[in-house]
C-alpha cells in the first residue's frame, strides 16, 4: 500500500512527488487529455505519461476518468459521457491501470431511486466492457449536493442505502466503490462500520477527511454552511489507524490517494497564501506510518 494524491501528468508535481516521498498517484484522465483513446498517437502519449511516472518510482494505481452526468436529459451529451467511460477503460488496459474511477450519473431534480432504471442500463454495459477489459470501476460516492448532502445533487451512488440498490441492480464484481471517509463522516455514518459492510466492493480509496463543527451543528443542525467540512488526513475526525487495519482485514490490497483541493484553510487562497502542498505533506506524515509502501 503506497500514498500519493490525484494529478496530472505535470513534471512539477511529479518531481514533487518524487521529492517527498509519494509513491503513487490517481491519474486525470480527461476528455481531452492527449493520451485518450482517439487522439493522434494517443498510445505514445500514454505510454509517455506512464513513464514518466515510472521512473520517478511512482504508481499508476487509478485513473480519475468520468465525472459528468451518464444520465443528461441531452442525448449528444449522455453519448459523450457513455463515450469517454469506454475511452478510459481502453486507456487503463493499455497502460496496466487495474481501476477506473468517476460518477455514476444522476437524474436531475428527482428522488435518488428515480436514477436506478437508467443505472442499470447504463453500467450494465459498462460493466461488461470492464470484465471483459479485466478492469474495475469504482464510482466515488460524493452525493454534490448542498451541505455535503444527497439534497440538489448529481451523482446517484452517494448514499451506503443506494450503494446497495445499484449493486443489486446492476450484479457485477466489476462496478465497486472509490471508497471516501469524508462523505462518510458528513453524512454521521460510521467509517469503520461502512468498511466491514461493504470491505469487498472498495476498490480504490480516496484519503481524505472530514470535520463536524459541534458548535454550528450545536446552534443550527447538520444542514448549515460549515457544519461539516472535508478536510486533509490528519486534520480531521477519522482514525485513520483503524481505517487503514480494517481496509487489511477486508483484504483490501491497493494505495491511498489523497484527495485535496477540499480544505478550508490547507489550500491555496485568492490572496497568495498557498498552502495546498503543506496539507498534502500533513497528510502523508499522518498516514505514512500506517503503510507498508510496496
Amino acid at each position: 500500500m503506497r500514498i500519493g494524491f490525484m494529478s496530472n501528468v505535470d513534471p512539477g508535481r511529479i518531481a514533487f512527488m518524487k521529492q517527498h516521498g509519494f509513491g503513487c498517484v490517481e491519474l486525470f484522465a480527461r476528455p481531452d487529455d492527449p493520451f485518450i483513446p482517439g487522439k493522434p498517437d494517443w498510445k505514445a502519449r500514454a505510454a509517455e505519461a506512464k513513464a514518466a511516472f515510472a521512473d520517478a518510482g511512482i504508481r499508476i494505481s487509478c485513473l480519475a476518468g468520468f465525472y459528468g452526468n451518464h444520465m443528461d436529459a441531452d442525448p449528444a451529451k449522455a453519448k459523450a459521457h457513455h463515450e469517454h467511460v469506454r475511452n478510459v477503460i481502453a486507456l487503463a488496459v493499455e497502460i496496466n491501470v487495474p481501476v477506473v474511477a468517476g460518477f455514476s450519473g444522476r437524474v436531475l431534480g428527482e428522488p435518488l431511486e428515480a436514477s436506478l432504471p437508467p443505472f442499470k442500463e447504463i453500467w450494465s454495459e459498462h460493466a461488461r466492457a470492464a470484465e471483459d477489459a479485466g478492469i474495475r470501476i469504482a464510482f466515488e460516492h460524493c452525493p454534490m449536493g448542498r451541505f455535503h448532502s444527497p439534497f440538489e445533487g448529481t451523482n446517484a451512488i452517494c448514499t451506503p442505502a443506494m450503494w446497495e440498490r445499484c449493486f443489486e441492480a446492476v450484479p457485477s464484481e466489476a462496478i465497486g466503490l472509490e471508497w471516501d471517509a469524508s462523505h462518510l463522516v458528513c453524512q454521521g455514518i460510521d467509517p469503520i462500520a461502512n468498511i466491514r459492510r461493504f470491505g469487498r466492493r472498495i476498490y480504490h480509496v480516496h484519503a481524505k477527511d472530514a470535520h463536524v463543527n459541534p458548535d454550528i451543528v450545536a446552534r443550527y443542525g447538520f444542514y448549515h454552511d460549515g457544519a461539516t467540512e472535508h478536510c486533509f488526513p490528519g486534520l480531521g475526525d477519522c482514525d485513520w489507524g483503524l481505517i487503514v487495519k480494517e481496509l487489511l482485514r477486508v483484504s483490501y490490497r491497493g494505495d491511498l490517494n489523497i484527495e485535496g483541493w477540499h480544505d478550508a484553510v490547507y489550500r491555496d487562497h485568492p490572496d497568495g497564501l498557498q498552502l495546498e502542498d503543506q496539507g498534502l505533506l500533513i497528510a502523508l506524515h499522518h498516514l505514512g506510518p500506517l503503510v507498508d509502501g510496496r
